[in-house]
C-alpha cells in the first residue's frame, strides 16, 4: 500500500514550509527512516525522514515551492504500483476567513447600531460578488490563513499591505505595522502634517525565513517583556584551569560547559531564574533545560540541553557537542530547538567585553557571557594579574527582582570562582 509523504509541521508557529531539495529520486528505493528530502521550515534546514517502506513513486514538489503543512510531497509504495491520483491537499478556507474589500468605519459604525452586528461580520452573500472573489483570490496568493483572519479581525485590507515576508508574503507582523501606523493617522490632531510613508528600498534584501522567525521572535520579547540586567566580574583563572586539565585528559571540554554546569547547578538554588510568566501565573519547570546561541551565516538558533541538572560537566560537552554540529551542519531537529528553560549567549570568543542579550520566550532569563581578558585587581592591599570575565543576566521584572538576580549572580560568581564543586 502506497504511503503519503507529507509536509510536517515541524514547529509550534509552522504553517508552510519549502521544499529545498530530493534525496531520492523517482524509482529509488527507500527504507523507513532514510531522509527522504530537505524541508526549510521557519526556525531552520530539516531532513525529512520517511514513514514508509518501498520505491519512491511520485515527486510532487518541485525544489523550491512552498505549501501549507500536510501537503502531500510525494509517494513511496510497493515497486510496480502505482501512485493513486489524489486532489491536493488544500487548507480548509471557510467563507469567514474571506476579507471583503476595506469599509468605511464610520458606514460600519453606522450599520453596526442598527443591525447589532459584531465588528468584521461578514453577510454569506457577499461572496456572490465578484469583487469579493478576486479579493480573496488576491489575499490568498500572499497571506496564510491565519493572517487573513487577523486582517479581518482588525478590519485591514491585504491589499493596501506591504509584505516582509518570502516572495512578498504578508506576516503577522505586517499587520501589526500597518496597524499602528493606520491608528497613529486616526489620531493626528486636524492641520498637523502627516509622517512620511515609509517606502521599500529598491535595493531591500528579502528575508530568509530563518530571519522572519528571529524578527518575529525578538519583536515579541522586547515588546512583550519588561527587560533588566545585572552584571558581575567573575575571576575564570580556576576555571580555565579545571577545562585544560579535563582536555588534557581527554575529554573534549570548553570553558562554556563549565559555565552551562555551573548555571545548572546555582539554578537548584534560584528556582525563579528557571521559570516562565504566563497570563495564568508564574510556571515553574522541574528540568533545568540551556539553550545555547549558534551563530550561522543565515542567522542564529538556540539548540536546548536538555535535563542539565542531573548531567555531570563531560556530560554537557557531549550533548552540547552534538547539539551544536547538528545546527551547523543543518540536520538538526525540531526536539533540540524547544523545550529550553534558560538560555546562555556567549560572545567571549569574538572578543566582546560586555554585552547583554535578549531574552527568549517564553524563558524568563538569559545570560550573556564576555571574554575572559588580563586585568589588574587589588588584593589583599597589592595589585596582582587576573583572568576577569563579565557575565550579565538580562531578566523578566515580572517574574524576578532585582535583589533576587543579584543574589543569583553573586552565587554564580562563587561557583565559577570554585569550580571544583562541579566535579564532584
Amino acid at each position: 500500500m502506497a504511503t503519503d509523504i507529507t509536509m510536517p509541521k515541524l514547529s509550534d508557529t509552522m504553517t508552510e514550509g519549502r521544499l529545498i531539495s530530493w534525496k531520492k529520486s523517482v524509482g529509488d528505493q527507500v527504507e523507513r527512516g532514510d531522509v527522504i528530502a530537505e524541508v526549510e521550515t521557519d526556525k531552520a534546514n530539516m531532513e525529512l525522514e520517511s514513514f514508509g517502506a518501498g520505491i519512491l513513486l511520485e515527486q510532487r514538489v518541485k525544489p523550491g515551492e512552498m505549501v501549507p503543512v500536510g501537503t502531500v510531497i510525494g509517494v513511496v509504495g510497493p515497486p510496480g504500483e502505482k501512485a493513486e491520483a489524489k486532489p491536493e491537499v488544500v487548507p480548509e478556507q471557510p467563507a469567514a476567513e474571506v476579507i471583503p474589500p476595506a469599509v468605511d468605519k464610520t458606514s460600519k459604525t453606522a450599520a453596526q447600531g442598527s443591525t447589532g452586528a459584531m465588528a468584521g461580520d461578514v453577510p454569506e452573500r457577499i461572496m456572490e460578488l465578484p469583487e469579493a472573489r478576486e479579493f480573496a483570490k488576491a489575499a490568498g496568493d500572499k497571506a496564510s490563513p491565519r493572517v487573513r483572519r487577523l486582517a479581518r479581525e482588525k478590519g485591514l485590507d491585504l491589499a493596501q499591505i506591504t509584505g516582509s515576508g518570502p516572495e512578498g508574503r504578508i506576516l503577522q507582523e505586517d499587520l501589526e505595522r500597518f496597524g499602528v501606523h493606520e491608528e497613529k493617522k486616526e489620531k493626528r490632531p486636524a492641520g498637523e502634517a502627516a509622517e512620511p510613508a515609509e517606502v521599500p528600498s529598491a535595493a531591500g534584501q528579502p528575508l530568509s525565513r530563518m530571519r522572519t522567525a528571529i524578527a518575529r521572535k525578538v519583536s515579541e520579547s522586547w515588546r512583550q517583556i519588561p527587560h533588566f540586567t545585572v552584571t558581575v566580574a567573575v575571576e575564570v583563572g580556576e576555571a580555565e584551569k579545571v577545562y585544560r586539565e579535563l582536555k588534557q585528559a581527554g575529554t573534549a571540554v570548553t570553558l562554556n560547559d563549565i559555565i552551562i554546569k555551573a548555571v545548572a547547578a546555582t539554578i537548584g538554588r534560584f528556582p525563579l531564574v528557571n521559570a516562565s510568566f504566563s497570563q495564568t501565573g508564574i510556571e515553574t519547570h522541574d528540568e533545568i533545560n540551556i539553550g545555547v546561541a549558534v551563530s550561522l551565516d543565515e542567522g542564529l538558533l538556540m539548540p536546548v540541553i536538555k535535563g542539565c541538572q542531573t548531567l555531570s560537566v563531560r556530560e554537557i560537552a557531549a550533548r552540547s557537542h552534538e547539539v551544536i554540529d547538528r545546527a551547523r551542519n543543518g540536520t538538526i531537529g525540531e526536539t533540540d530547538l524547544s523545550g529550553g528553560t534558560f538560555s546562555i549567549s556567549n560572545m567571549g570568543m569574538l572578543g566582546v567585553e560586555q554585552f547583554s542579550a535578549i531574552i527568549y520566550p517564553p524563558q524568563g532569563a538569559i545570560l550573556a557571557v564576555a571574554a575572559a581578558l588580563d586585568e589588574a585587581v587589588v588584593k589583599g592591599g597589592q595589585v596582582v594579574p587576573s583572568r576577569i570575565m563579565r557575565m550579565t543576566l538580562s531578566a523578566d521584572h515580572r517574574l524576578i527582582d532585582g535583589a533576587y538576580a543579584a543574589r543569583f549572580m553573586a552565587e554564580l560568581k562563587r561557583v565559577l570562582e570554585n569550580p571544583i564543586v562541579l566535579l564532584i
